[in-house]
């Protein structure tokens, strides 16, 4: 009794840190708290299994506020959605992004995901001329001929291939991080700008603030955008975080909210003991863009699962 005491005050506590946005003012470990949001508050249902089987109104009425919240928060990540028309006219394209793991020797085992879903764009970040070396290995690459490759030791290089043409690339650096992105022209007349996303895992306060400044200049960007915009990579944040959902507000889309994919976490994949728990790669879209549908691939040898997704310029 007093066990579920305890754990439904602790997580009442950190609900109620969330809806007075707590994170804004401590963004380490109130991150962490909010990435685990679909998993931390499954306590709460034990505790209200056992304050019915003993009748405990206070610790019900507790849990059941606790357990609202969770499922508010929560449901938009695993209720069906319903995938949008392409409309007479759109100009169909296929993203793929993933996240290689800079010291990843299998991350030529993506090739052949690549070829299976012949994505007409592909984001890549976590590129070192490791990683690299060996997606080109595989061939899978070759067909793309456009691309804006810029590898770096360590996990913050990048690169887009493409079959459409690209132009106006540039790579500016973001709170200590690069930041690739690229203007590509799908037909005479539509064109839209590419971001390789890669923020900084909030994993402590200085990482966090980084990370927190680096989501709110693609915000800023976004806003300030004369093209559509397709934002894919990781983003090392989940649906909810604050800084990722004022960037989704912004006036882009999560292809996986939109579609309703369910649950579909991309992170982390090379853990033997257990599944993948988060989905913080991800592929955001203008309104301009119709999503038709997303999927997440399979393992390669990163942490990563791939994710790809159609869309349709109109």
């Amino acid at each position: 009794m007093l066990a579920a005491w305890i754990t439904t005050a602790g997580l009442a506590l950190i609900a109620a840190g969330r809806l007075v946005h707590l994170d804004d003012a401590v963004a380490w470990p109130a991150s962490a708290a909010n990435a685990l949001t679909p998993l931390l508050y499954l306590p709460v249902y034990a505790a209200l299994a056992i304050g019915f089987a003993l009748r405990r109104g206070r610790l019900m009425i507790l849990c059941v506020l606790v357990a609202a919240a969770h499922l508010v928060w929560t449901a938009p990540e695993v209720i069906p959605g319903d995938p949008d028309e392409a409309g007479q006219g759109s100009a169909r394209l296929r993203v793929m992004t993933a996240n290689l793991l800079y010291r990843n020797a299998e991350a030529g085992q993506l090739g052949q995901q690549i070829r299976q879903a012949s994505p007409d764009v592909i984001v890549l970040v976590e590129v070192s001329p490791l990683t690299l070396a060996k997606v080109r290995e595989s061939g899978a690459l070759e067909g793309y001929r456009y691309s804006e490759a810029r590898p770096e030791e360590g996990a913050f290089g990048a690169a887009v291939f493409s079959r459409f043409p690209l132009s106006d690339a540039a790579a500016p650096e973001v709170a200590g991080s690069m930041s690739l992105r690229a203007t590509v022209r799908v037909d005479e007349r539509r064109s839209f700008v590419v971001y390789a996303v890669h923020t900084i895992s909030p994993t402590s306060g200085d990482y966090a603030r980084r990370w927190r400044d680096q989501l709110d200049q693609l915000q800023e960007e976004v806003r300030a955008a004369r093209l559509p915009v397709v934002l894919a990579g990781d983003f090392n944040a989940t649906r909810d975080h604050r800084p990722m959902r004022r960037l989704i507000s912004a006036g882009v889309r999560d292809a996986h909210d939109v579609v309703g994919a369910g649950w579909t976490p991309t992170w982390n994949a090379d853990m033997v003991m257990f599944p993948p728990v988060l989905r913080i790669d991800h592929v955001l879209a203008s309104p301009a863009f119709a999503i038709t549908s997303y999927r997440v691939g399979t393992e390669f040898g990163s942490d990563h699962r791939p994710v790809t997704v159609d869309l349709a310029l109109r």
